[in-house]
């Protein structure tokens, strides 16, 4: 089975860096979901376990955003968009989702497949061609392939940036720019228009939900540093 690893959270990215990363069977053709660890908290909060659906989210949404530069302000933006677009689709949705799971009695609710969205990887270094990796803004596994998202600012391309499109594009990741203004508005919104049609179907492919935290009924996280 076809093995995929990502290692994220970086500004730059050498064979023999320590840092965050995720493994994808990609012949498992399964997406790459909040749900999916590991993840390497240090410390968990309380709410981790005790939480609301919200609560919960939220650490998660903290958590990705501490693996984008501390001074881009937009990816950061980002991140609390997206989860906001999350939101947004669970609000949208929740009456087919409460239907999707009617016939488990009251155990889940529609908020519950929040944790099956997409999971956003910040400053992602994927391999292109032979040991090379090229850096995006955020990185997402679909299931079927890879996206970027990238966040656009104002200033002219050259022939760096014109390379490392060709070497995504001949690796078969999809790509997206999203301009730096757009992110700005902060509006969920831009998100449902730029995405693809499945970062708003998560919840469809997912037979039950489950929540990446130890300690609840839903499921668990790995805390720790990963193995390399």
């Amino acid at each position: 089975m076809a093995r995929l690893i990502i290692p994220y959270g970086t500004a730059e990215w050498r064979p023999d860096s320590r840092g965050p990363q995720v493994a994808i069977e990609t012949d498992a053709r399964d997406p790459l979901r909040l749900n999916d660890g590991p993840y390497d908290f240090a410390e968990l909060p309380p709410a981790a376990g005790t939480g609301t659906v919200a609560e919960r989210l939220a650490i998660l949404r903290d958590h990705l955003t501490e693996f984008c530069d501390q001074w881009a302000k937009r990816p950061r933006q980002f991140v609390a968009l997206y989860f906001r677009f999350i939101d947004g689709v669970i609000a949208a949705d929740g009456a087919a989702i409460d239907a999707h799971v009617a016939k488990f009695a009251g155990l889940f609710t529609a908020e519950d497949y929040a944790f099956s969205a997409l999971r956003p990887l910040p400053r992602a270094h994927l391999p292109v061609a032979g040991d090379t990796r090229v850096r995006v803004d955020f990185a997402f596994w679909t299931g079927e392939r890879l996206v970027v998202v990238d966040i656009a600012g104002d200033e002219a391309r050259g022939s760096a940036w014109q390379e490392r499109a060709r070497q995504l594009d001949a690796g078969g990741i999809q790509r997206i720019e999203i301009p730096s203004a757009a992110i700005a508005k902060n509006d969920p919104d831009v998100l449902r228009t730029a995405l693809p049609p499945e970062f708003a179907a998560f919840w469809r492919s997912e037979p039950l939900p489950s929540s990446p935290f130890r300690g609840t009924a839903l499921g668990e996280i790995e805390i720790g540093e990963p193995d390399f």
